[in-house]
């Protein structure tokens, strides 16, 4: 695991519950419809997504699942629904959709990269050194490197 990302809430622009607060949470969305991907393969997202609900004794009133981030972004700008997104979502800067933050510091994604185990060939050496570079240039914080490039 390279860290974790949090998680927040894309809604339609004008939407009652982003004019609210700039903080919200989980609860607040029962009575919403629910836009999650990928709908495969599985396990994914969608999974951790509705998993933050279920472990919190909440159920979203609709849940559509889609392929991708870009079609629930879409569909959510559409006034279709609402949808939790990874916070890399703001670097997209959509101006249909309106992100809010989450009251749950628990409510992350973890952000992994998969390799074969003992690899120790230089590609996959210089490119944790430069995923980390770039998380300490922007101060992005991440979990302590376990990498043999240390």
């Amino acid at each position: 695991m390279l860290r974790e990302e949090k998680m927040i809430v894309a809604f339609p622009v004008g939407h009652l519950l982003s004019l609210a607060k700039p903080v919200l949470a989980l609860r607040g969305f029962i009575n919403e419809t629910l836009i999650t991907f990928p709908n495969a393969p599985r396990p994914s997202y969608a999974v951790q997504v509705l998993s933050a609900f279920q472990e919190r004794s909440l159920k979203p009133a609709r849940i559509y699942e889609v392929r991708e981030l870009q079609i629930a972004l879409g569909l959510v700008a559409a006034g279709e629904g609402i949808s939790i997104v990874p916070s890399s979502v703001h670097g997209l800067k959509r101006d249909d959709v309106v992100n809010r933050e989450l009251d749950d510091p628990t409510l992350v994604s973890p952000i992994i990269m998969s390799m074969r185990m003992l690899d120790q060939s230089p590609d996959i050496r210089e490119m944790l050194e430069l995923i980390y570079r770039l998380y300490e240039q922007e101060k992005i914080p991440y979990a302590p490197r376990t990498d043999p490039a240390q």
